[in-house]
This record gives C-alpha cells, sequence and structure tokens, in this order.
C-alpha cells in the first residue's frame, strides 16, 4: 500500500475520545463505590478488547488491500504487456513496409515509371506489402502517402498524399523527421476524404504515423508517410472492448493528451484532442472533472498506487507509465463490495463484544453488592454521627476484613473524640481559671500606675519636669506592655511604644539620640506584632552608638549625631518597615553570622559563646510564626555608615482587617 494512504483512526475522533473519557471520570466523581468499581471493571475489560479488535481489523484491513492491489496489478500489468506488444507489432510493420528498396524507390522516383516497371511492381513487390498486411491480423490497415506527383496510385495502400484530411496533427506528423507519431482516430474507416464520405461505418483506431524520407541534394527531403493503425478494442481489449469488463467493480482506462482527458470507449476522442463527456466511466460514477483532479494530484513517476473516496465511497487507483505514448494506463477499483463484508464482521463481532460485557457487568454489580453490604452499614453509621452528633453510637462489626477494620477504627476514632471532648471541657475551666488570675494582676498593675502617677505629680510640684517627662514614658510603656489584648497592634502604637523608649533612653544618655519618623498617615494603620520594634531599636543603641561612642573612648563627643530612622514602603502584596542607624556598622562577616542566626530554628542550636542577635532572632521567629514562611527580617549594613534592619510584614491594615487601597510605592 502506498504511504500517503489516510489512517482509519483520525485525530479528531482520537481528541473527542480523549475529551469523552475525561469528562466520564469528573461525572463518576460524585457516583457511588459499587457504580466506580462496575466502570472500572467495564474499562479494564472493553479497552484493551475493544483496542485489540482494532488492531486485528487494521491488520485484516491491510491484507485485504495488499491481496486486492497485489490482484489487479497483476491485471493492469497484463494489460501494459498487451499494449506494448501491440505498439512493438505496428512499428515493426511500419518499419518493413518502408525499409523495402523497392517500395521507398517507388515512392520517390522523380519521373514516371513506364508501364512495364508498374506491372513488374504490382506484381513482384506489391503483393509482399499486401502479405505484410496479411501476416499481422490485429493491424487493420497499412497505407504509404506520398507527395511525389509521379507516383501512380495503389489501392488500398498506396495514395497521394492530397487525399488526406486537413487536420492539425496531420500536418504535425508530417514533420516529425522520421520519429513515430502516435494518433487515436474515431471515424470512419478511411481517412481519405471522398471515401470517407461514402462509408457509414464509425469505427475507433490507434494510428502510428511515421514520416518518409528521401535523399536529395541538400539532405534529407520529406517524400511522404506511412500509417499502420490497429482497432482499438484490439489495441487494449480491457479499455476499449465493448462492453468492458462485466465487473461493476473496476474500471480501466487510458489518461494523456493535451488536456489530460481520459480515454475511454464511448465517447468521441481523438488522440490529442479529447471532447469531455459527463463521466469517464461506464461502471464507476465519478465525473472527468473530479477524476481529473484526483489523478493530477496523485499520479507521480512511472507507477504506483494509491487510494481516495468520492462521495464517502472508497475506491483504490493503479498506473502504469505507457512508454512511447506520453501516457499512463489507469485501473480504478471500487472497494464498497471487498471492504463492506469486513466492516460487518467488525461490527458484529463489537456487537458480540458489548453484550458479554454487559452480561457480567451485570453479575459483577450483584456480586459487588454482597460484598459492599457492610460498607453501605459503615458509610449509614458515619452518616448518623455526622448529621446528630451521637458519639456514643455502637457500629457493628462483621466477620473479618478491610471493611470491618474500618469499622473497627471508626468505633476507635469515636471513643478518642468522646475523650477529647471530656478533656476539652476540663481545659474550659482551666482558661476560665486563669482569666481570673489575670484579671487579678492587672488589678495589681493599677496600683503600680497610681504609684508612677503620684511620684509624677510629687515632681511637677518640684520643678523636676525632666524627671515628670521621663516618669509619664515609664507609665505609657508599662500600660502598653501590661494591655496585652493580642499579638497585632496598629504600627501607630507601636511608633508611640519607640517614642517613650527613646525618651526614656535619653535621660541616661543626656539627648544624644535622634529618633526621626518618615511615615506618610495611611502606613499608621498597617498590622505589626506587639514589641516587635523595640528589640530592634535597643540593639541599635547598644551595639551601633555604643560601639560610636567606644570608639571615642567615651570622652570626646562623636563627629555627628546619633540618629535612628524609621521609614517604609508599600508594595503589591508586601510591607517592608526599615530602621536605619548611623552608628559604627557592622563586619560583614558578622552580618553574615547574625543571618545565618536567624535562619535556624532551634534557639539552641548557637555554638557557645556566640552572640547571633538574640533579639533580632525571637522577633524574626515571631514574624515567621505569625505570617509564615517569607517574612521576617533582613539585616543591611555598611561598616563606619548605618545599619539598617528591615521588617519584612504582609500589606494588611488593622481598621479593616483588608488592604487600604494605598497606591504601591517603589521600594528601591
Amino acid at each position: 500500500m502506498p504511504s500517503r494512504r489516510r489512517s482509519r483512526i483520525k485525530r479528531p475522533l482520537l481528541r473527542e475520545v480523549w475529551r469523552w473519557l475525561t469528562d466520564t471520570a469528573d461525572r463518576l466523581g460524585g457516583c457511588s463505590l459499587q457504580v466506580k468499581l462496575i466502570v472500572a471493571y467495564i474499562a479494564v475489560i472493553l479497552i484493551p478488547v475493544v483496542l485489540f479488535s482494532l488492531y486485528t481489523f487494521h491488520q485484516l484491513y491491510e491484507n485485504t488491500m495488499q491481496e486486492i492491489t497485489a490482484q489487479n496489478q497483476y491485471v493492469l500489468d497484463t494489460e501494459l504487456a498487451h499494449i506494448h506488444s501491440n505498439m512493438e507489432i505496428m512499428e515493426r510493420t511500419a518499419q518493413l513496409a518502408i525499409s523495402d528498396r523497392n517500395i521507398l524507390r517507388y515512392l520517390t522516383e522523380e519521373r514516371e515509371m513506364s508501364s512495364d516497371e508498374l506491372v513488374q511492381f504490382n506484381m513482384n513487390v506489391f503483393p509482399n506489402l499486401q502479405h505484410l498486411l496479411y501476416s499481422n491480423p490485429n493491424v487493420a490497415n497499412i497505407r504509404l502517402y506520398t507527395s511525389n506527383p509521379h507516383v501512380r496510385e495503389i489501392w488500398p495502400m498506396i495514395f497521394n498524399e492530397s487525399r488526406l484530411p486537413m487536420v492539425s496533427w496531420l500536418k504535425t506528423a508530417q514533420h516529425q523527421q522520421g520519429k513515430i507519431w502516435w494518433e487515436m482516430y474515431q471515424g470512419p474507416k478511411s481517412l481519405l476524404r471522398g471515401q470517407a464520405r461514402q462509408e457509414s461505418e464509425t469505427v475507433q483506431y490507434m494510428a502510428l504515423l511515421r514520416e518518409i524520407q528521401a535523399a536529395g541534394s541538400a539532405g534529407e527531403r520529406h517524400a511522404g508517410l506511412v500509417e499502420t493503425n490497429m482497432r482499438l478494442e484490439l489495441f487494449s481489449p480491457r479499455v476499449f472492448d465493448t462492453p468492458q469488463d462485466n465487473r461493476a467493480s473496476s474500471q480501466m482506462l487510458i489518461w494523456g493528451g493535451s488536456d489530460s482527458s481520459p480515454w475511454n470507449s464511448g465517447k468521441p476522442m481523438s488522440f490529442n484532442d479529447i471532447a469531455t463527456a459527463s463521466s469517464p466511466f461506464d461502471t464507476l460514477p465519478i465525473p472527468e472533472s473530479d477524476l481529473r483532479h484526483l489523478f493530477q494530484s496523485r499520479v507521480q513517476g512511472p507507477g504506483g498506487a494509491f487510494d481516495f473516496t468520492y462521495e464517502n465511497k472508497p475506491y483504490l487507483g493503479l498506473y502504469r507509465s505507457i512508454e512511447g505514448l506520453d501516457a499512463y494506463l489507469l485501473n480504478v477499483v471500487a472497494l464498497d463490495g471487498s471492504l463492506g463484508d469486513l466492516r460487518q464482521k467488525r461490527n458484529a463481532m463489537l456487537l458480540i463484544i458489548c453484550v458479554l460485557i454487559l452480561l457480567m457487568s451485570l453479575i459483577s454489580y450483584t456480586l459487588h453488592a454482597f460484598i459492599l453490604k457492610q460498607l453501605h452499614t459503615l458509610r449509614e453509621s458515619m452518616k448518623k454521627v455526622q448529621q446528630d452528633g451521637d458519639f456514643q453510637l455502637r457500629i457493628p462489626v462483621y466477620g473479618q476484613g478491610e471493611v470491618a477494620e474500618l469499622a473497627l477504627y471508626f468505633r476507635s476514632l469515636l471513643s478518642q473524640i468522646n475523650g477529647l471532648i471530656a478533656e476539652a471541657v476540663h481545659k474550659q475551666a482551666a482558661a476560665q481559671e486563669a482569666e481570673l488570675q489575670a484579671l487579678k494582676h492587672q488589678i495589681d498593675s493599677h496600683f503600680l500606675y497610681n504609684t508612677l502617677e503620684n511620684l509624677k505629680m510629687m515632681a511637677e510640684l518640684e520643678r523636676q519636669y525632666p524627671l515628670s517627662d521621663a516618669l509619664t514614658s515609664l507609665g505609657s510603656m508599662m500600660r502598653y506592655n501590661l494591655q496585652w489584648s493580642g499579638p497585632y497592634v496598629a504600627l501607630r502604637d507601636e511608633i508611640r511604644h519607640i517614642q517613650h523608649y527613646v525618651a526614656i533612653m535619653n535621660i541616661r544618655h543626656d539627648n544624644q539620640i535622634g529618633l526621626e519618623v518618615h511615615l506618610p498617615p495611611a502606613y499608621m494603620e498597617q498590622e505589626v506584632l506587639k514589641m516587635s520594634l523595640q528589640p530592634v531599636v535597643e540593639n541599635a543603641i547598644k551595639h551601633g552608638w555604643s560601639a560610636l561612642h567606644n570608639e571615642m573612648d567615651g570622652w570626646e563627643q562623636p563627629e555627628r549625631t546619633f540618629s535612628i530612622t524609621i521609614e517604609a514602603c508599600m508594595m503589591q502584596e508586601r510591607f517592608e518597615l526599615r530602621i536605619r542607624d548611623n552608628g559604627a556598622g557592622i563586619l560583614e562577616e558578622r552580618r553574615q553570622d547574625i543571618m545565618s542566626g536567624l535562619a535556624q530554628k532551634d534557639m539552641d542550636s548557637r555554638e557557645p559563646g556566640v552572640n547571633r542577635g538574640i533579639g533580632l532572632r525571637n522577633v524574626h521567629r515571631r514574624l515567621s510564626m505569625h505570617y509564615g514562611v517569607g517574612y521576617g527580617i533582613r539585616l543591611d549594613s555598611i561598616l563606619g555608615q548605618s545599619t539598617t534592619v528591615t521588617l519584612i510584614l504582609p500589606r494588611r491594615h488593622m481598621m479593616r482587617g483588608v488592604d487600604n487601597g494605598d497606591q504601591t510605592i517603589d521600594c528601591g
């Protein structure tokens, strides 16, 4: 079979099957286990059986097509050999006719022969020409046409060229310089003008025309024309015999000519100018225009085969090149009859398979119903627990096996749930007790607030205003620390707490610590963890500012004022809060050591004697625990210039619990 033959299983069909399987799997998601088992059982059996059946019938189809191709190829080759044999006979006959020197001299002699010479030619030479015709029964005529005006015509074999009709193909054949010209002719038996009009019988000939040349002073010159013809039904019986092949399943024809039209019997035609007809077939209904399009696009090379479909009917085309004719011998075979039986067998086999699978599915469904009975009981018990909340339910267990184990496990689970409920009741009572204790501590804290307030009033009466301010900041810090209503606060509250802390630290350090807050009002409602900024500011004062003073030996004032700057930027999903100081900075190795300490999960995994920023690490762990992976602390430092601690938080607004709609600011 040709490699370009289309497969019976199309790609669009495969895509439709895959889509159907996907939709079926989605619909099965809500079905019961019993239905899923039946569907799985059917799929396990049906899919391999169907695939095996399709493969088997595909192989049968291939074998059938190979057998049909081989049979019709043999018929085509036999007919081609017959055509080549007849062409060889006609060529040999024409060659023998003009190879006789006496005949050639008679046609080219430039004088009129005497009566004796004519009698001798008629008695000795002309009979040989007649014998050549009669010895080849398939050859219908041998005619010699001469342009020599001195030649006498001898009927029915030697004529003057002036008697020939003035047709285009004849003029072409007269100037082929000795080459053979093949022409298909349909009309009267004789080409001669006068005689053709008197004949009523119409015949079809395959004619061989060859120019006769004579030697002259200027070289070879045109002397005449030799014609041998053969009736088409003898030239190619399977193509032109009437009636053609009695089998309506195949049709043989010759394809060639200037307009690439088919040659076939029953049509008015000439070899190079074939008139169109409604259908080139007598038995296969394919219009000539469709057939021409199919063959022009499929016929390539000296021979081959291809299959095609016309009006949903399959056909097989075989072709062979006819050497010398510039044409193809075609054999078109209808495959309806041969492949129809194969399709019927395939459909019958698939129907039997489907019936057997349906029967086995019914049997399997019944067996599964008995097997899954206990599973249904377990499912109903679970539904009762879910609907009624009855955790004291006793689930019946039958026999042994996987379902019985599930029932036992579920019964044990209910027992554990009962224990957890009792434990939760005890924990609730303990929580209430703890709440009472917290209330008691809150009452104690009020005593401290009142005491600080009295001390503040005494400082103001004594005109100790710095001390009064310090006591005010300390009281605010204590209230902020002790009033722990939840882990989250607004950034506004945390900033206020930092301001109180820096105010207290300035009492100790003689107002040498500056605090700059560059935050838009909209950012003040950003959610942060309570007490997450103080450890960072405390580290900045403890390490950045203290290290800067240590470089001055504690006696000289530093060249620049120590300042802590708080900034922030907001991105699409993230809020970054930056706390930067202009202190001494830290070494890169120290910074990497602190960052690696932040990445460790276990605080006790630190090496002995190495401080890796416990305050920062606590803040980092709290941020990661509350907000998840990706949130925490990032540390950057430039030695001798600054240290920046960045708190990476999710973008949340304390007032509404969602994004406040602020525009995103590039963090740079």
